[in-house]
């Protein structure tokens, strides 16, 4: 079982997508256990779930090319700060480059890249070798949503032929609708190809110094979200601190495993989930109580603690004394009436 996560936001368009094709999208959400993701596009969540939604979607819907209907509703907003860096570059050679610097930043079981030869760009999605899961309908959507962008960063730009990995549907018509080119199945990766002159074309939307600040923020995201197991785990909890629901369970949904999976995997590693929940909690404690005057009651509240003494305890059962007193030892005045 891999752990590779997809930011909700690759949710954008899902709902209507499958009305309009006459499903059920929150039985289909539930079905993959993903009820009410699409509320959070900054929530992560299993990648391997999301392409079983999308197969599982297309079989429902009956609609074998779902993954081009749902990439005419998505676009660079769903890619968050990753999508600003990219319309922020200074020509398209740049904003692909960031994209396949930064794209982990939005999923982590694929890679893009881009690579020139003879006078063409081909631009490549390639799915981690580890993935168990359908990418028939991935593959529609990545090489749709690309070509919609690179429109959106040049209305002059084209493609002069795709590739995508699966065999060749029974009406390609859609096919040759969407992408106005030649279309060849069967490839080994999803590709791309399109004039190499365009790559220098400066973009007239691009403000070099908020591209530098988009650039900085990136890397800082790349840092705090690597991709290591226990790392997401953590992040996962802080995730689902907010909801009042930091449960392995929960945690172990956005996985798409259950909680004995999870509990070994992190076994492997040296940690369990209980310890690593306190260092988490812990960890936003301490800031917590560093940074600011605010109320011990509010950030019991934030961790999860079902009251005050609780946390109280388990904080000082770790660190040797209360809050209050830990506290006061870095020099940080408590709040009147915390």
């Amino acid at each position: 079982m891999n752990s590779y996560l997809v930011r909700a936001s690759a949710l954008q368009g899902y709902r209507d997508t499958v009305l309009e094709l006459g499903g059920d999208p929150d039985l289909l959400l539930a079905q993959a256990g993903l009820t009410g993701m699409d509320a959070n596009p900054d929530a992560w969540f299993s990648y391997s779930a999301y392409l079983q939604l999308l197969e599982n979607s297309a079989l429902s819907t009956r609609c074998p090319h779902f993954g081009l209907q749902l990439s005419a509703r998505q676009d660079l907003g769903m890619l968050g700060a990753l999508g600003f860096i990219i319309q922020q570059a200074p020509d398209i050679r740049t904003a692909l480059r960031n994209l396949s610097q930064y794209f982990s930043h939005h999923l982590q079981g694929a890679v893009v890249s881009t690579t020139v030869e003879d006078g063409f760009t081909r631009w490549a999605f390639t799915a981690m070798p580890q993935l168990n899961a359908p990418m028939y309908q991935q593959s529609d959507l990545a090489a749709g949503i690309a070509v919609k962008v690179m429109h959106m960063l040049h209305t002059d730009w084209k493609p002069v032929a795709i590739y995508l990995p699966h065999s060749a549907p029974a009406d390609t018509r859609p096919y040759r609708k969407l992408f106005d080119c030649p279309v060849h199945f069967d490839w080994d990766r999803t590709v791309i190809a399109s004039d190499a002159r365009f790559l220098d074309i400066p973009l007239n939307e691009a403000n070099p110094q908020l591209h530098r600040v988009l650039e900085s923020h990136l890397r800082d995201l790349q840092t705090s979200f690597p991709n290591d197991y226990r790392a997401q785990v953590s992040y996962l909890i802080k995730q689902a601190l907010p909801t009042g629901d930091c449960s392995i369970e929960r945690v172990s949904g956005f996985l798409s495993v259950n909680k004995r999976t999870l509990q070994r995997k992190l076994q492997a590693q040296g940690i369990n989930y209980k310890k690593l929940q306190d260092e988490v909690r812990f960890e936003i404690a301490r800031n917590y109580l560093q940074e600011t005057a605010g109320s011990l009651t509010v950030l019991a509240h934030m961790l999860c603690y079902s009251e005050l003494s609780v946390f109280s305890t388990a904080f000082r059962a770790h660190h040797g004394v209360s809050p209050t007193i830990w506290k006061q030892q870095t020099g940080v005045a408590q709040a009147p009436g915390a």
